[in-house]
């Protein structure tokens, strides 16, 4: 195992020096490699750290410059003179390098420093003036051994030496450089440097060989060359090679020595693209050419050079195509009908220059029709709708197809038809309409079929070849919105809703029907708010029809016993009809009252001698249920002394207190119990209190105990008189009496003091005249039930009671009110007697005639729609008097007034009769809208919009 794990270590290390550097095992072969892939799967988790040992296999160079190598001895140089330094270099770590002379053209005078390099005289003979010494040496690494005889080394490099002196050295033999033509003036394009052996400064000029004189210019000191002015390759006076020579000249009359520069100027893509033409056009080109014909040719050129200059043609319109060589050519099918018979588009030429420059020209290419199109429906399904009433010539709709050649077309129906049913084409216009005979559309939907046929004038020989289409017509027949919604059940609609049920509690569903079809015939539903009312009493569902209470009622209340409603259904036409339906909702009882006496406290006085049966008292108690739940009965209860009981009894209908045995006290007190036949039952108890006086004594008589009933008008004016009544003293000698009304718990026994009442003495006697003292209301109430008490004036002061009934008669002073404003349509055309609609208006008075109303239509020169239209008097119900035609007028006002059918109690009547005005029928376009005003008085009328 250790063996193993050594190996893979190994051949680990190997791949990663492998993997990274080239150098180390460069012929691992496929087999070793896959090893290695072996033994990486185990030991993928190990980190190597490879170290790589540098080998000598690099040889030395020289560096130094300028080259060759050059240099100057004094004529009298002493020995051992340094002239010159060899310097070299070698990559490899352990070099050690040493310098050597190979070959000796001195005859000894110069020898080299094996370790320095440095080359040093020999001798003490003098030097000759201008004599070159040569000497060839070369450096070598002594630890770069290649066999037992060589080692690594330079080649050999010639070292000229000149006795006295030479001329400056320039560091390359030659220099070269190339441009670009945009390069700017005044840009550095290379730097020059000589050597001096004298170490002088050095002088730099620059001259031209043939052209490009002043085209450049060199720096005096910094040998730097400098463009002089600006370049243009595409100059023809301007080389693109400059051929120079440079002198570097020592200062105080030294030498001097030249070399060549050859500056070379490069192309740049600045020029873009010219077309021969700004303006290509080709004529009388078929349509039908075969796709790939070459059409015409574009020629652009370039000012560039090389590849700046090649260029590469392209279009804009993908109808065409073109090649390289400019040659435009058709991709696709020509058609001389598009674009007024010409196809314009831009070529574009551009070059492969970088960044790419473009010109572009415009092509013209005009085409020769031939006819090859069919024509062409604006759609292909057309729907027009047509009204189910529509009359002969009707419009239906006009289809309309072109022909891209230019011909003509002609309408008809498949078959080369121009009648299909009812309907007729035009052939020329493509118009359809409805034929001129009776016309009868009972379908929902006709379906036609239609053709257009060219003529093919639109070039030679196109009427050989004609071309069709179709497309289809399909002729909705959409309802007109002639019927308004019907609520046929109205009148037997009888809705009853108990008294203090919750807001919200359901009462009726009604249901309209609209004959009409579509959005006509959709029907929804509202409440018409009733005159003089505040707020509406129910709420209906707009879609249901369910009707539901929108306060908590009280039948005793203000609210009655009976609520009228009137339920609206408006159909979703445009204009919209309406239909509405009025009926009565029952508010049905509740045993929510209790009795209510008609005092707070009941005492009677009563003589001891009294007899057994006598009615002593009667206690009297009303409830504002109806039915058992104010149905009464009464009872007694004990007082204070359970043994007053057995004197008295009550007569459970009536309430009067019968004595039942004689009398042995001076007071009796009970408790009368007043009880409804409600369940559960509600009841209330008054107190009674009976007191003995003497036998001697005598309480007041009535002339009569009950008076009435009395009829008064319930318009009797504030402080007339009801009637007188009389009571005497029942004292001898002593007839002073006094009266007084007794306030009861309710409005029917004066809890308002709706009377009151006035003693008047007559002759001895003492009188007591009741009078009104509020307005009555025959609607509100019609009985009052009064008490009048009488006191004498006695020692033991005695009294008794009297009952007066007073019964209200109804007068005519309500006016009719009109129950709904609604919106009302007739179509043109319709029949003398159409119906329009039918108005309604309540009266409140209580009884007949008073609450009956008629209608008529108002004569008057403003009420245009006089002539026009006719009402029923007692219906209401208003028809067409003519034939209506929406062109010849297309608004009517109408004023409808309803009267009642007595004559009016209210003041300055005149005996006529009460009167309301409905306000106008407004007949706009095919329709008349109808809308009801507030009621108007008398002959008073009032114009409502």
């Amino acid at each position: 195992m250790l063996y193993m794990e050594s190996r893979r270590q190994l051949y680990f290390g190997i791949f990663i020096a492998y993997g990274h550097c080239n150098k180390i095992y460069p012929s691992l072969d496929l087999m070793q490699q896959r090893a290695l892939d072996g033994y990486l799967v185990y030991t993928d988790n190990q980190r190597v750290i490879l170290q790589i040992t540098d080998i000598n296999d690099e040889p030395p160079y020289f560096i130094n410059r300028p080259l060759p190598m050059q240099a100057v001895v004094k004529l009298n140089a002493a020995p051992n003179t340094p002239v010159f330094t060899l310097q070299a270099r070698d990559p490899d770590k352990d070099h050690d390098i040493h310098y050597f002379l190979v070959r000796d053209r001195t005859g000894g005078r110069f020898e080299v420093d094996e370790k320095s390099g440095v080359v040093r005289t020999r001798g003490s003979e003098m030097f000759q003036l201008d004599m070159e010494y040569v000497l060839y040496v070369k450096a070598e690494d002594q630890n770069g051994r290649i066999d037992d005889k060589h080692f690594q080394a330079t080649p050999e490099e010639r070292l000229s030496i000149v006795g006295g002196k030479r001329p400056p050295q320039f560091y390359l033999p030659k220099y070269e450089k190339t441009i670009l033509e945009n390069a700017p003036k005044d840009s550095d394009i290379i730097s020059v440097k000589a050597k001096s052996f004298a170490d002088r400064e050095i002088r730099y000029t620059l001259k031209a060989k043939g052209q490009g004189a002043g085209t450049f210019n060199i720096g005096p000191t910094s040998g730097i060359v400098k463009l002089a002015k600006e370049l243009d390759f595409e100059d023809v006076r301007q080389p693109h090679i400059y051929q120079l020579v440079i002198t570097a000249t020592e200062d105080s009359g030294g030498f001097s020595t030249s070399v060549d520069l050859t500056i070379k100027v490069t192309d740049v893509n600045d020029n873009p693209p010219k077309f021969d033409l700004p303006d290509y056009q080709a004529h009388n080109i078929d349509e039908d050419i075969p796709i790939g014909s070459s059409i015409l040719k574009v020629k652009a050129r370039d000012d560039d050079s090389g590849t700046n200059a090649e260029i590469v043609y392209s279009v804009s319109d993908d109808h065409f195509r073109v090649d390289n060589k400019g040659i435009i050519y058709n991709r696709r099918t020509l058609d001389a009908d598009d674009n007024n018979a010409y196809y314009e588009f831009v070529v574009t030429a551009t070059d492969r220059g970088e960044p790419a420059k473009a010109g572009t020209a415009t092509v013209r290419i005009y085409t020769k029709n031939k006819n090859d199109e069919e024509p062409k429906f604006s759609q292909q399904v057309y729907t027009p709708n047509v009204d189910e009433n529509a009359g002969p010539n009707t419009l239906v709709t006009t289809v309309v197809a072109s022909d891209k050649d230019g011909d003509n077309v002609d309408f008809g129906f498949v078959g080369a038809n121009r009648n299909s049913g009812q309907f007729v084409i035009e052939k020329m216009t493509g118009v359809i309409r409805l034929h001129n005979g009776p016309i009868s559309l009972d379908r929902d939907k006709y379906e036609l079929n239609v053709t257009a046929v060219d003529d093919g004038n639109c070039c030679p020989g196109g009427q050989q070849t004609r071309h069709t289409s179709t497309a289809v017509v399909v002729v909705f027949i959409t309802d007109v919105n002639d019927n308004k919604p019907v609520f046929k059940d109205c009148a037997s609609y009888h809705a009853k809703v108990e008294e203090s049920a919750p807001n919200g509690s359901p009462v009726i569903t009604v249901h309209a029907t609209d004959e009409d079809k579509g959005v006509n015939g959709q029907v929804r539903y509202s409440i018409v708010q009733q005159p003089n009312q505040k707020g509406t009493k129910f709420t209906v569902d707009t879609e249901t029809g369910e009707v539901t209470t929108n306060k908590v009622f009280d039948r005793e209340g203000e609210d009655g016993k009976f609520v009228s409603v009137t339920v609206k259904a408006t159909d979703n036409g445009d204009p919209s009809l309406e239909g509405v339906c009025s009926f009565t909702v029952e508010i049905t009882d509740i045993n929510d009252n209790p009795p209510l006496f008609d005092r707070q406290k009941y005492v009677e006085n009563v003589k001891q001698d009294t007899n057994v049966g006598t009615n002593i008292l009667r206690v009297s108690a009303s409830d504002e249920d109806a039915d058992n739940n104010g149905a009464i009965i009464y009872n007694l209860t004990m007082a204070a002394n359970p043994d007053d009981l057995s004197y008295f009894e009550i007569q459970p209908e009536s309430g009067w207190i019968v004595l039942k045995k004689p009398l042995d006290r001076e007071s009796y007190r009970l408790t009368a119990v007043a009880q409804d036949r409600g369940f559960p039952p509600l009841s209330r108890t008054v107190d009674v209190q009976i007191d003995v006086v003497d036998r001697a004594n005598n309480p007041p008589v009535w002339t009569q105990s009950i008076y009435g009933p009395i009829y008064i008008k319930e318009n009797l004016p504030v402080g007339a008189g009801v009637i007188s009544v009389k009571a005497s003293s029942g004292i001898e000698d002593n007839p002073v009496v006094f009266y007084r009304i007794i306030r009861g718990s309710t409005a029917q026994t004066n809890k308002h003091d709706t009377f009151y009442l006035q003693q008047r003495p007559d002759n001895g006697d003492t009188w007591a005249d009741i009078k009104v003292n509020h307005p009555l209301d025959y609607e509100s109430i019609k009985e009052y039930n009064l008490t009048v008490r009488v006191e004498n004036n006695g020692p033991q002061q005695l009294a008794s009671e009297a009952t007066i009934y007073v019964v209200l008669e109804d007068v005519n002073d309500e006016i009719p009110l009109f129950t709904e404003r609604e919106q009302e349509t007739v179509l043109e055309g319709e029949p003398i007697g159409t119906k329009v609609t039918q108005v309604n208006a309540i009266d409140k008075d209580g009884t007949y005639p008073n609450n009956e109303v008629l209608y008529r239509i108002v004569d008057s020169p403003r009420n245009e729609g006089r002539d026009f239209f006719e009402i029923r008097e007692r219906t209401g119900e208003i028809f067409t008097r003519i034939e209506f035609d929406r062109e010849e007028k297309q608004a009517y006002a109408l004023e409808v007034e309803a009267r009642d059918g007595a004559a009016s109690a209210r003041p300055n009547a005149n005996g006529r009769p009460n009167t309301g005005t409905v306000g106008r029928f407004l007949f706009r376009s095919v329709f008349i809208y109808c809308f009801f005003c507030l009621p108007c008085f008398f002959s008073q009328v009032i114009e409502c919009l």
